[in-house]
């Protein structure tokens, strides 16, 4: 067990900020940025090391007395090798070794806690090219194997962990992803994106990676019995997505269907702002942020009904079968906004504080 003196005077932490160190963030990028961030700005006690490929982008927080950058190499395969040898260099100087993704550093002479979104690749493995299942499959668990304390983003998804994994229920916590609260933007604001966009019409959005649980051809053959509208589906390729675009070819939907790519925190505010609703007809989610995301611009969310999503947004949006297409139109056409707070218990600040609840009650090993 830590000393009192020890823990009087905070923890060495070490962090691996990859996924935050990097300009079109999305997903786990997403979250292990502003997870960093809110980290930085809360703490007064523990020591930070932030280990990197490259050197920190211009917004990361700034190095001070309690947070530090520390940029290792080489890049191929950082977790297996570079980081693993550096700690076991270093490892006096850490307590603690946190993940903000599914990848902890194997094998590591420090305590490991990696933060473990979903897993769901074991359902769906030929949604996923071999490589990518093969590390997703192979890598989460040696991370989860070894962990000192796990990470899960929802209780849905810490349930699916001690299905799979056989882990103890105390051993993993729960620690939901959150939402930066901002200000409206104005008419004009919204209008020059809306413009850059070429969106001219009311528009349904939906917001995520182009990849196969998204269900976007169901979403675009669904969007094409309707007309008067546009859809905008807001967000960068992942894989497999030459069936969405066929959809939309198919269909003669090209007028209709926006695909922005990435867009920026801005960007993608203003369009949760300026949409009908927010439609996500997800397979599967280990959380979902773009469902509280469009609440917190007071845009209706239309969601599958699926566990995760029911345990984030309980009577707060309006739920539709992914795998049925008149549910969906007819959640569309008939959109009712309950102007639920529900998304203010999901805050990254609130987000953060558990985190450091748990490095302050975790023990020294």
């Amino acid at each position: 067990m830590l000393s009192e003196a020890k823990s009087a005077c905070g923890r060495n932490i070490g962090i691996d900020g990859n996924e935050a160190n990097i300009k079109t963030r999305v997903g786990s990028g997403q979250y292990s940025f502003h997870i960093l961030k809110e980290l930085n700005k809360l703490n007064r006690l523990h020591h930070f090391t932030v280990y990197l490929k490259n050197k920190p982008l211009p917004d990361l927080p700034k190095k001070n007395k309690l947070w530090h950058y520390k940029v290792i190499g080489p890049k191929l395969l950082w977790t297996k090798f570079a980081l693993p040898l550096s700690l076991a260099i270093s490892q006096k100087n850490l307590d603690l070794f946190y993940s903000p993704t599914h990848y902890s550093p194997t094998p590591s002479p420090i305590p490991t806690i990696p933060t473990i979104h979903d897993i769901g690749y074991l359902k769906t493995p030929t949604e996923f090219n071999t490589k990518d299942f093969y590390q997703l499959k192979n890598w989460t668990s040696q991370s989860i194997k070894q962990a000192k304390h796990i990470i899960a983003v929802s209780e849905f998804t810490k349930n699916e962990i001690i299905k799979e994994y056989k882990i103890k229920p105390e051993k993993i916590s729960v620690i939901p992803n959150g939402i930066t609260k901002f200000k409206k933007h104005t008419k004009l604001e919204c209008q020059k994106v809306l413009t850059k966009f070429k969106i001219n019409k009311p528009f349904f959005l939906s917001v995520g990676t182009l990849k196969p649980n998204k269900n976007y051809p169901f979403l675009i053959k669904a969007f094409a019995k309707l007309s008067g509208y546009q859809l905008v589906i807001s967000g960068k390729k992942g894989w497999l997505f030459d069936e969405i675009f066929k959809t939309v070819t198919d269909l003669n939907l090209q007028n209709s269907v926006i695909f922005t790519d990435y867009t920026t925190e801005r960007e993608r505010n203003i369009l949760f702002q300026s949409a009908i609703a927010t439609v996500l007809p997800s397979l599967y989610e280990g959380f979902g942020i773009p469902a509280i995301e469009s609440q917190s611009f007071d845009t209706p969310v239309i969601v599958s009904d699926i566990e995760s999503y029911r345990e984030i947004m309980q009577n707060s949006a309006i739920y539709i079968d992914p795998h049925n297409e008149k549910s969906l139109i007819k959640a569309m056409k008939n959109i009712k906004n309950n102007h639920s707070k529900n998304y203010q218990r999901y805050l990254w600040s609130n987000s953060a504080k558990k985190l450091l609840h748990l490095f302050d009650s975790l023990s020294h090993v």
